[in-house]
């Protein structure tokens, strides 16, 4: 399997954001990434994220912006999971050599139309609509541990 960055869009909480990293790391091999982080996140939680990350020895990637994965980071595919998108296989999202992102909104500030204007806007088929962001999370992790897309 290529590199899979599962990027946070724009956290507030610092929980939010610390729970997002720990779920992450759970599974050897996928880089968390936090897009533009603000208020409490950006001030306590990047600082608190950074100090977990150093004590682990995993990577941590923040950013200011969507466009980033692909400036910065050089993905070759980047999806935003928004309930509107259209509906595509998880696995098809999830599998292949090549370098992609996944970005899930952290349900306290949306991209703005021309943030995700080059990007795959999708919904996972597998994947109830309503579902958290955290569970989300979970939910690729999960499907990556079983799929022996990344063993444990």
């Amino acid at each position: 399997m290529g590199s899979l960055y599962i990027a946070l869009y724009a956290p507030s909480s610092v929980q939010k954001l610390l729970e997002f990293l720990k779920t992450i790391y759970a599974v050897p091999g996928l880089i968390p990434v936090i897009i533009k982080p603000y208020g409490a996140a950006a001030q306590v939680g990047v600082p608190e994220a950074y100090k977990i990350s150093y004590k682990l020895s995993k990577p941590l990637v923040i950013l200011p912006e969507i466009r980033d994965l692909i400036d910065v980071l050089a993905c070759n595919y980047v999806y935003y999971f928004d309930e509107s998108g259209v509906l595509t296989s998880l696995d098809s999202i999830i599998s292949s050599s090549e370098k992609k992102a996944v970005i899930i909104s952290s349900g306290e500030q949306e991209p703005s139309p021309k943030e995700i204007s080059n990007i795959n806007v999708v919904w996972p088929s597998e994947i109830p609509r309503g579902v958290p962001s955290l569970a989300i999370a979970g939910i690729l992790v999960y499907e990556l541990v079983k799929g022996c897309k990344i063993k444990n």
